[in-house]
């Protein structure tokens, strides 16, 4: 009896000793502790995006040894092919807890890394001993911080969005229509899940956007454009937003569908497959209608000469090129169309790609479409096929260019999280981890005292 009495007070008092250092030492679940070498401990790692055109990104360590430089590695993940750059900061040999800052500029007149991009990032710390610690990487979505983002997904699409929910489920749901009805027209498959942010209103939405110019920013509305292989914005939900959301997902279709490393489908082939995955197309046929009036439609085998830049132009040539689409569709088929990208992307020109796939030329069928408008042919002069630039809305891929404001400071001010609310500042966590030592000293006194405790208790068992 004796025995079993002192066995029990003993796991008492194991029990009770590690239950009181639970609870006691339990540290907030946002602050990194696990990664530490000898000498020296992350306190924290993070990135924010509080501004559209910036992403911030904070370092907080203590270190025994004095830190000669901190170098922060990013990559911005594609489907396609990864982007990346360093950033430098000097830590001028300061030793201690601290923490440095050092902003990526995301939209200048050198780089552009659209918002719902993620990136994937560590950090490389060099004391001045000579020792390099790299820490674990993390992922960070980037958002505009100015809003409180929501997502909605499915299997192949994500929406971010703010706001009215429905905003969420138009967006999924006419992502999810596009994705079907153009990759069954094309004959692909996208083999990666897409992205979609969306802006309530083009206002908010300018700072996400790349200029392309300012007379055509100035005088043309951007309602939406594809800025990454996988990834399309919505600036405006106060019209059609549904129909402008399956014309940029089309994009990401006829992208997998008909360009190659060599091959590049023309302008007026992609925008023309984006508005047939429209529901409507009014205000495009208005404008064909007048350039049909006035004979002013453009040339296929030159188009890009003379890029539109007015809203009248604009969709006048997303109203011809729709109507070409629709022409060759009803004329030769679905079969043939999705052809036509497939030889494209194996790197025919378009003009190539129609002799082999149609057996005409560029400027054969665009005389038998004018005839199908109504209009007489037009007997060319050979030209020479040019690689016409994109007119459409859509954005030319993201990249990085060397070079960026860094700054390092022991103190910033708060930042709100990207995805899920605000993140503590470094000040509070400051306040924080000073007491960690503190808090370690109490609760090894108070096992202690616990143990005397207990011990005593346990004495008194036996002696009865």
């Amino acid at each position: 009896m004796v025995n079993l009495r002192m066995t029990k007070a003993i796991f008492s008092v194991l029990f009770l000793s590690i239950l009181s250092i639970c609870l006691l030492s339990e540290r907030p679940a946002n602050v990194a502790y696990a990664q530490a070498s000898n000498d020296l401990k992350i306190i924290e790692s993070k990135a924010t995006g509080t501004d559209p055109k910036k992403i911030v990104f904070q370092i907080i360590l203590d270190s025994q040894s004095s830190i000669k430089n901190i170098e922060l590695n990013y990559i911005v993940e594609s489907p396609e092919t990864n982007v990346g750059g360093t950033q430098n900061i000097d830590a001028q040999g300061k030793s201690g807890y601290q923490g440095f800052t050092t902003e990526l500029s995301t939209n200048d007149s050198s780089r552009y890394i659209p918002i719902g991009v993620t990136l994937t990032y560590s950090w490389t710390i060099e004391s001045d001993t000579g020792t390099l610690f790299t820490t674990k990487k993390q992922t960070y979505v980037f958002l505009d911080g100015r809003f409180d983002w929501k997502k909605k997904e499915s299997n192949n699409v994500d929406v971010f969005y703010y706001g009215d929910d429905q905003r969420g489920v138009t967006g999924i749901g006419a992502a999810k229509d596009a994705l079907e009805s153009i990759t069954r027209l094309l004959q692909v498959e996208v083999p990666y899940k897409v992205k979609i942010v969306i802006w309530d209103t083009e206002k908010n939405g300018e700072a996400a956007q790349r200029s392309r110019g300012s007379t055509f920013d100035a005088a043309v509305s951007t309602l939406g454009t594809r800025v990454a292989t996988d990834l399309v914005h919505i600036y405006e939900t106060r019209g059609s937003y549904a129909d402008t959301t399956r014309h940029e997902i089309a994009h990401i279709v006829t992208h997998v569908a008909g360009d190659g490393s060599i091959g590049k489908i023309p302008a007026w082939l992609d925008e023309g497959t984006a508005v047939y995955a429209q529901k409507t197309t009014t205000g495009r046929e208005i404008a064909l209608k007048q350039a049909v009036r006035q004979n002013a439609l453009f040339r296929p085998k030159t188009e890009g000469v003379g890029a539109p830049n007015t809203i009248e132009t604009v969709d006048a040539f997303y109203g011809q090129s729709h109507a070409m689409v629709v022409f060759i569709i009803s004329t030769w088929g679905e079969q043939n169309f999705s052809e036509l990208f497939r030889v494209i992307k194996a790197g025919s020109t378009p003009d190539g790609a129609f002799q082999a796939v149609y057996g005409i030329d560029l400027d054969d069928f665009y005389n038998q479409y004018r005839n199908h408008e109504g209009l007489e042919p037009i007997e060319f002069q050979n030209v020479e096929i040019q690689t016409a630039p994109k007119t459409s809305a859509t954005q030319p891929p993201y990249t990085i260019a060397t070079g960026t404001k860094i700054t390092s400071d022991s103190k910033t001010s708060k930042e709100n999280s990207s995805v899920s609310g605000s993140s503590p500042s470094i000040d509070s966590e400051n306040s924080v981890n000073r007491n960690a030592t503190w808090r370690a000293l109490t609760v090894a006194l108070i096992t202690i005292v616990l143990a005397v405790i207990f011990g005593f208790v346990s004495f008194r068992l036996v002696k009865q």
